[in-house]
């Protein structure tokens, strides 16, 4: 049986970066191989996600200081809930590896795959070339619908980052145009795949669901990832009000909404119920659009500057661009799937038969 390590972001507190996680190596289990999951610390992506207990500067601030504290501690009781969900259905390197030291999983692994959320992206990763594969040998690596995140990599670390990525086995990229952009700079094939949620339709996802402990009573719009000040936040409103239903925001701190509920701890399945239950989404996430899918629930869709070529890829290889909600244009309430559903179907067997082709190579 072919061992494989994947190294993607698991440390974090984003619903869709764990499931990617999960999905893939799911996926790859069920394909025939032996996949876990590399307990990799990546320095900047555990900044970023505030593992550690936030420490003092020098010339402190008291009030900004108590306020990092709060947001620890806050962000605490929503990992904890999440490290259930890891614990219960993934399986991670019995080894704990470093930059200094993931030289040494090559003992451990035939292959590895590194993908899917923004593994490429050097800034959010601090210029880590582990996501690179840089430790591997060239024999042993591939990619699975990897990210870029942003436009292009930066000319000081360009030469690089194609020297290590001339060394892969197999190269897939999520977005299109991430795949334009390496297929000009690379001489290897450039692949391009759905993200690992796509992989599975929401029957795969019910069965991880979770029911809250203060379940809707009535019909209700998803909100996630909205920024309170936005307009599309008053638009939410008023359909809510039109259509009398109830208001719940995921959120990330617990500051109340007039009007809403607002749900900032919510376990990995309870994020998975609240988006299939929900009579309609609006949402700037990537994976809350992708979820939407998955469950057929209605939902709108709308870009922040640094999500908009994610989202719009998505929207366009699935044949939802039509569910973008602008300022002044509204998509109708209901979503049709039919299309849909048959979009999606040919997608997810061709990116199936590219991790096949990894297991059994």
């Amino acid at each position: 049986m072919t061992k494989v390590g994947i190294l993607t972001y698991h440390k974090t507190t984003n619903y869709g970066a764990l499931l990617q996680a999960f999905a893939l190596q799911s996926k790859l289990n069920e394909l025939g191989a032996d996949a876990e999951i590399i307990n990799y610390h990546c320095k900047n992506i555990e900044k970023r996600e505030m593992i550690s207990f936030p420490k003092p500067g020098k010339n402190i601030n008291i009030i900004k200081y108590a306020k990092r504290i709060k947001a620890f501690y806050n962000v605490s009781q929503k990992r904890k809930k999440m490290k259930h969900f890891m614990d219960k259905y993934m399986t991670f390197s019995k080894d704990e590896y470093t930059k200094e030291t993931i030289k040494k999983s090559n003992k451990v692994y035939d292959k590895f795959v590194v993908g899917s959320d923004m593994v490429l992206d050097l800034e959010i990763n601090g210029y880590d070339m582990s996501f690179y594969l840089d430790f591997a040998e060239p024999k042993k690596r591939y990619s699975y619908a990897a990210s870029l995140g942003i436009e292009k990599i930066d000319n000081e670390h360009l030469n690089s980052c194609i020297e290590e990525l001339e060394k892969f086995q197999h190269i897939s990229i999520r977005e299109e145009q991430g795949k334009n952009y390496f297929s000009k700079l690379l001489k290897n094939k450039v692949y391009s795949d759905i993200d690992p949620t796509l992989l599975y339709d929401g029957t795969f996802w019910k069965q991880y669901e979770e029911i809250p402990k203060k379940k809707p009573k009535k019909k209700y719009i998803l909100l996630y990832f909205l920024n309170r000040n936005m307009p599309e936040f008053e638009i939410a409103r008023r359909i809510a009000k039109e259509n009398d239903m109830d208001i719940y925001v995921l959120s990330n701190s617990k500051k109340k909404i007039d009007g809403c509920n607002v749900i900032y701890d919510a376990s990995v399945g309870e994020f998975l119920y609240y988006i299939h239950n929900a009579e309609l989404v609006i949402t700037a996430s990537y994976h809350g659009l992708v979820f939407s899918i998955n469950y057929k629930t209605n939902f709108m869709f709308f870009c922040h500057n640094n999500s908009a070529s994610r989202l719009n890829n998505v929207a366009r290889i699935t044949g939802t661009i039509g569910r973008e909600l602008k300022i002044d244009e509204i998509p109708p309430l209901k979503c049709d799937f039919s299309k849909i559903d048959t979009i999606i179907g040919k997608l997810r067997k061709k990116s199936i038969d590219y991790l096949k082709s990894i297991v059994e190579e």
